[in-house]
């Protein structure tokens, strides 16, 4: 008994037609501003990263969208509307990682917070060093943020109630992080209003405080019992105390 298979083998062909039309048609949609969501054809959005580690991979739902270019501030195209869920990686620096929620026809823009995964940092021996003399009266100086004197910059207002972190931008208060030890130091990072430096127990890092659902908790120094404030005058550095020593650590 002989099987027919001309029908099998057009209707076969048929969808491999019909495959690649859509495929033409995606990339072609693509090109002038358009992608199909929810089997809906609608004008894509547009990602900006900007100030951040030159030549770092971006990924956007765990797909590579592309690489920053060697400004530090790179435009990308295309974005399908909707929550997405961005991922900058560089070797020299610990990945990052932030929800967005992006509107057809429109622009976010985002910076990454990148720590480097070898911090530098000098030990401030020489006590006539004014350096070293700023670090002292910064640590004396520190009192832990509350929510009656909060930190606050731009708009965005920061405190510690017992080992709980929180912040509030409009009227919108938020737990940001609750740690399982006692919290010694928290101080802006950088001229930054998005991130935090953290010190508990034997670390010292940076915390994003924007809201996601992947907490940024980033490294920058590791000792015995490290205490750090932020350098006022040099937003690239901050004050280190641990073991008798004072140090100055890049972030």
């Amino acid at each position: 008994m002989k099987i027919k298979t001309g029908g099998t083998r057009m209707y076969i062909l048929g969808i491999g037609i019909a495959l690649a039309i859509t495929v033409l048609a995606a990339g072609t949609l693509h090109e002038v501003g358009y992608v199909i969501s929810d089997f809906k054809i609608v004008k894509s959005g547009t990602l900006i990263i900007e100030n951040a580690r030159p030549f770092s991979n971006v990924f956007i739902d765990n797909k590579r969208i592309g690489q920053i270019d060697e400004t530090g501030t790179t435009e990308f195209t295309g974005i399908k509307p909707g929550a997405r869920t961005v991922l900058i990686g560089n070797a020299t620096v610990w990945p990052w990682v932030l929800d967005f929620t992006i509107l057809p026809d429109t622009t976010v823009s985002l910076t990454p917070l990148q720590v480097n995964q070898e911090s530098d940092g000098a030990v401030l021996r020489d006590a006539s060093d004014p350096i070293r003399q700023r670090a002292i009266t910064e640590f004396k100086n520190y009192r832990e943020p509350t929510r009656m004197q909060p930190l606050e910059r731009e708009g965005v207002r920061v405190w510690v109630e017992g080992v709980t972190i929180f912040v509030q931008k409009n009227d919108e208060v938020r737990q940001v992080f609750t740690s399982s030890n006692p919290l010694r130091e928290v101080s802006w990072y950088g001229d930054r209003s998005d991130a935090i430096i953290v010190a508990s127990l034997n670390n010292v890092f940076a915390l994003d405080i924007r809201k996601s659902s992947v907490q940024n908790f980033l490294p920058i120094y590791t000792g015995s019992a490290p205490e750090a404030v932020s350098d006022p005058i040099r937003s690239s550095k901050i004050f280190v105390k641990d073991a008798d020593q004072y140090f100055e650590v890049s972030i």
